[in-house]
């Protein structure tokens, strides 16, 4: 078992390399310079990690999102189609915006490291599971009018994904909303769509 101040450095060292790898890219990014900017020896690097490519696959582990959204869609869930869309969609972009290191990585990366998409993808796999059953069940219980929760899953996380997105990537010239009012106005127009 890891002692508290050996977990304390195995997370320093995670943050600091998915820092300088958003900035720089996984090759350009040596294990000398993450244990420089980290402050711990190389040495200690390899062994928390063994190599540059598993640091950064427990990186993405590390930051799964994954575990909240199945707490939040077994204890949170209340049934209420626009309280629970609006919950989902706060979450969902609040989990966003504390991985974006990790998903600018993914994105940067996605030819020269293919099977790091594999680590990536099982988040929105998991979370479209989630969706979808959840969906499935407003059905059966009459709240909502919906043919293929599949597609409804997919269909809400890509409006969500697609302000993410531009807000990372284009920032606040193409998004002018807050947070807020964008969740606010795509569940009440989503909510009108399926009840």
């Amino acid at each position: 078992m890891m002692q508290k101040s050996e977990a304390g450095t195995a997370d320093r060292i995670l943050q600091t390399a998915i820092e300088l790898m958003k900035d720089k890219g996984f090759k350009a990014v040596t294990i000398k310079e993450i244990a420089q900017s980290a402050q711990v020896s190389e040495m200690t690097i390899f062994r928390h990690f063994e190599t540059k490519k598993r640091l950064l696959e427990t990186a993405i582990e590390k930051h799964s999102i994954v575990t909240s959204f199945q707490n939040l869609f077994e204890t949170q869930i209340t049934w209420d189609l626009e309280k629970d869309l609006y919950l989902i969609a706060s979450t969902y972009l609040d989990q966003m915006e504390a991985n974006r290191s990790i998903f600018l990585i993914s994105v940067q990366e996605r030819t020269t490291m293919p099977e790091l998409s594999h680590h990536v993808s099982h988040n929105p796999k998991k979370l479209k599971q989630f969706l979808a059953h959840y969906f499935q069940v407003m059905s059966e219980k009459k709240k909502a009018k919906i043919e293929d929760p599949d597609k409804q899953a997919i269909s809400f996380l890509t409006f969500l994904f697609g302000y993410f997105s531009s807000l990372t990537f284009l920032g606040n010239q193409f998004i002018t909303d807050s947070k807020e009012d964008f969740i606010q106005h795509c569940v009440q127009t989503y909510c009108r769509g399926i009840t």
